[in-house]
């Protein structure tokens, strides 16, 4: 009977860390990571440039989906492009903005989150939009 005992114990045991967590298989934290690309907008060249943050080098050591992604941008006339409709906290990897022609070199920092709510550290980039010719 105490062997019975044991193996009911043990698949509980199992079970609850499979459900809850374990303290023996944490979760880990997602790492950040993006790309920045340049390009004119053909619609309106000589006013705006629009730049291409690209997170999906992002990644999980545990291989957890990355679910969101939190972009911090310091520049005020930065307008967000698409995704339309949403706020700096987006679903997707990519994320184009329209920087102002006249503008100074700028912060943009990244922070992704994973299915299980473990936050990366920050990163950041400075961008420096270059005036169209």
């Amino acid at each position: 009977m105490n062997r019975w005992r044991l193996v009911a114990l043990g698949v509980l045991l199992f079970a609850v860390a499979g459900v809850g967590g374990c303290f023996l298989f944490p979760n880990h934290p997602p790492v950040a990571s993006f790309t920045v690309s340049r390009g004119v907008d053909l619609s309106n060249p000589n006013d705006q440039l629009v730049v291409i943050l690209d997170a999906s080098g992002s990644t999980d050591p545990d291989g957890d989906d990355i679910v969101s992604y939190m972009w911090a941008l310091e520049e005020d006339g930065v307008t967000v492009i698409a995704p339309q409709g949403t706020t700096m906290t987006v679903s997707n990897s990519i994320l184009t903005v329209k920087y102002p022609v006249e503008t100074t070199p700028s912060k943009v920092e990244l922070v992704v989150v994973d299915s299980k709510g473990a936050m990366s550290d920050p990163v950041s980039q400075t961008i420096t939009v270059p005036v169209p010719e």
